[in-house]
C-alpha cells in the first residue's frame, strides 16, 4: 500500500482545514499521476517548508485563494471572452509591485500550481522528458531565466545539469526575493545570480546556450517585442524553452492566446524555429467551452 509522504500528508491536512472543499485535490492528482507525482510533490514541499509549518499554512491559503481567484475570472471569460482591459502599468502595480499579494497569494500559488494543476504538471513534465536532455546533450554551462516568477524552472536547471550556471531576470523585486529563497532552499545559490533588469529596455549583451522564460507573453501589451529580446539572448546552436497561457485570465493576463498557431507565428517573426511543441488543457471542456490552456515551445534559431 502506498504511504503518501509527511510533507504531502501535511499539506493535504491544511488544506482539509483551511478549504475543506478542496481537499480531494491530492487524491486527483494522486490518481491521475500516480506515486511518482507524491514523491516529486513531497519533496518539493520538503524542501521549501520544511520545519516551518506556519509558512506551509500560509502557501496553502495561498495556493487556494490563487486557484479560486483564477475560477472566478474564468467563468467571467466563458462570457465575454475578453481578458479585462488594462495596461502592463497597471498589472505591474496591482500585482508584481504588491508585497502583500505577491508573498501571500500569487508566487505561493503558483509554485504549488506546478504540481496541483494537471496542466502545469504536465507541462513540467514535458519540460523534464524533452528540455532538460537537450540542454545537456549541447553542453551548455550558463542558462538565462527571464520572467523568473517564483524560481521553480531555474531550479529544475540547476538540479538537472550538473555544473550550470544561471541568471534569472525579473521586475518585481518581490519575485527576487522569492526565487533567490526557493533556489537557496535547494542548495544552488553558487550557482545563481538574479538581476532585476528588463530585457527589452535593457538588452544582454551576451547571449547563452540555454534561454528560458515561462508563462510571460501573456502578461504583456507587446509579447512580439519580448519575442525578440529573448531570441538575442539565445546564442545560434543553443535552444531554448519557451511557454505561454492560453484563454486563461487572471489578474495580471493582458494579451490573449486563442490558439497555439498564433505564438508560433510569433515566433517564426521573432527569428525562432519551433522545433517541438505541446498543449494540455486545465480540465476536458463542455461544448464550445473556454477552458485554460497552457503551451510550451521548444525553440532555435531559425538560422541554425
Amino acid at each position: 500500500m502506498f504511504v503518501k509522504p509527511p510533507s504531502l500528508g501535511a499539506f493535504e491536512t491544511e488544506l482539509a482545514r483551511q478549504f475543506p472543499y478542496l481537499a480531494r485535490v491530492v487524491d486527483k492528482r494522486l490518481e491521475a499521476f500516480g506515486a511518482p507525482w507524491a514523491d516529486d510533490f513531497g519533496q518539493e514541499l520538503d524542501t521549501v517548508f520544511r520545519g516551518q509549518p506556519e509558512r506551509l499554512a500560509r502557501a496553502t491559503r495561498g495556493y487556494a485563494m490563487f486557484s479560486l481567484d483564477a475560477m472566478r475570472l474564468q467563468k467571467k471569460f466563458e462570457k465575454t471572452r475578453r481578458y479585462e482591459a488594462k495596461t502592463y502599468e497597471q498589472a505591474a502595480k496591482e500585482v508584481y509591485h504588491n508585497q502583500e499579494y505577491m508573498l501571500d497569494l500569487y508566487l505561493p500559488g503558483i509554485l504549488l500550481s506546478h504540481y496541483l494543476w494537471p496542466h502545469h504538471y504536465r507541462q513540467l513534465q514535458f519540460f523534464r522528458r524533452s528540455y532538460l536532455p537537450l540542454a545537456t546533450s549541447i553542453g551548455a554551462t550558463l542558462f538565462y531565466d527571464v520572467g523568473i516568477g517564483t524560481g521553480f524552472y531555474s531550479r529544475q536547471m540547476l538540479s538537472s545539469v550538473p555544473g550550470l550556471r544561471g541568471i534569472g531576470f525579473d521586475i518585481s523585486p518581490h519575485s527576487m526575493a522569492f526565487a533567490g529563497a526557493l533556489i537557496s532552499s535547494w542548495g544552488h545559490v553558487s550557482r545563481y545570480e538574479i538581476r532585476r533588469q528588463d530585457i527589452v529596455a535593457a538588452p544582454v549583451e551576451t547571449a547563452a546556450p540555454c534561454v528560458i522564460s515561462v508563462e510571460v507573453l501573456e502578461h504583456l501589451e507587446d509579447p512580439l517585442t519580448f519575442l525578440k529580446a529573448l531570441a538575442r539572448m539565445l546564442s545560434v546552436g543553443g535552444v531554448g524553452f519557451i511557454t505561454t497561457a492560453l484563454t486563461a485570465p487572471n489578474a495580471d493576463h493582458i494579451y490573449l492566446y486563442n490558439d497555439v498557431s498564433e505564438v508560433i507565428s510569433q515566433l517564426d517573426e521573432a527569428g525562432l524555429r519551433t522545433d517541438l511543441f505541446q498543449e494540455e488543457i486545465a480540465y476536458e471542456p463542455k461544448a464550445d467551452e473556454p477552458v485554460p490552456r497552457v503551451a510550451a515551445f521548444i525553440v532555435r534559431h531559425k538560422s541554425a
